[in-house]
């Protein structure tokens, strides 16, 4: 794959079935899965939200130039007491408020979704009425009780700590600690799979497929991967079905992992350790696995400041851009 230094190629082309494309995402790649889905349901058909997510969670206010998000929401409210949450109706009401400004894609779009959560009985980071609250603005935005699976109280998913649950690799069922990646009796990746795409074959107990690492500063302006929360290469996993020349187009699943959970700081572990990779070999499916950063404050441009509310006195996060 390359020394860490060695810059990589640029992201090559492989068949991809446009109306096949999922995501999926863990803890904080979780929230930002249904973001992703939510803002782009033309072209993503399906979601997995795995101990995270609630479109807009942060959001405090909406105005012409974007929505103003609050660390304070997204560290408390998203996470620990969610009874400080909006009602659904908000969440609802932002999303449609942001397609009327053509920001993102018509919510009609998502009554075609199919969705599935995942929520620890043990989960000490994120408790459970966020994905409950998520699966009902889903609900409220026309999205079929039947095409969502809600894995909750039975079985591995009552006792699974604040993890993506494998089989047999991790840390304990019950555990809240790093890689994030719990053994549980229980493989969420076939789960997830078949909850957005429906049966499978069997998995590919040894993958013929590749790892592909690619360049990600070109996916940003300038290059500037770290500045923008990226790191300069992500990971692409290629079945042998589904390289450039084959005959039929493959599907495409975009997985996102969680905070400690990248290869900066877990090297290839999360990209080929939780069982994606096997399901996705023997069943036509690439599987990209973006890298994020942590960026420090030196890597952040001096143009990217805050602005000052009035009557506060002091600096408020920067409205982003949606």
């Amino acid at each position: 794959m390359g020394s860490a230094g060695e810059k990589a190629p640029k992201l090559a082309s492989f068949p991809v079935d446009p109306t096949e494309v999922s995501v999926a995402g863990f803890s904080s790649g979780s929230f930002m899965a249904n973001q992703l889905h939510v803002a782009h349901s033309a072209g993503i058909t399906g979601a997995a939200m795995i101990a995270g997510g609630l479109y807009g969670c942060a959001v405090g206010d909406l105005s012409w130039s974007g929505a103003l998000a609050l660390a304070s929401n997204a560290i408390g409210n998203c996470q620990k007491v969610p009874y400080l949450l909006e009602d659904v109706s908000f969440y609802a009401d932002l999303v449609r408020r942001l397609v009327e400004l053509k920001r993102i894609d018509p919510e009609t779009n998502l009554a075609r979704s199919r969705l599935y959560f995942f929520t620890g009985g043990s989960d000490a980071v994120v408790q459970p009425e966020v994905l409950e609250k998520s699966k009902d603005v889903y609900l409220s935005l026309g999205v079929p009780a039947s095409n969502i699976v809600f894995e909750k109280a039975s079985g591995p998913a009552a006792h699974a700590g604040h993890a993506w649950v494998t089989v047999d690799y991790g840390q304990p069922c019950e555990s809240n600690q790093a890689p994030f990646i719990n053994k549980c009796a229980y493989d969420q990746a076939k789960a997830e799979l078949k909850a957005i795409y429906g049966d499978l074959l069997p998995r590919s107990e040894a993958p013929s497929g590749r790892i592909v690492v690619f360049d990600q500063t070109e996916f940003v302006a300038g290059g500037a991967a770290a500045a923008n929360g990226l790191a300069d290469k992500g990971y692409l996993y290629v079945p042998k079905d589904c390289e450039a020349g084959a005959i039929n187009p493959c599907r495409l699943q975009i997985v996102l992992h969680g905070c400690l959970q990248s290869a900066e700081a877990l090297g290839d572990v999360f990209y080929s350790r939780i069982g994606v990779n096997e399901w996705a070999d023997s069943n036509g499916i690439i599987v990209l696995y973006p890298q994020a950063h942590a960026t420090k404050p030196e890597e952040i441009p001096p143009n990217l400041g805050t602005r000052t509310a009035a009557g506060t006195g002091g600096a408020v996060p920067t409205i982003a851009n949606i």
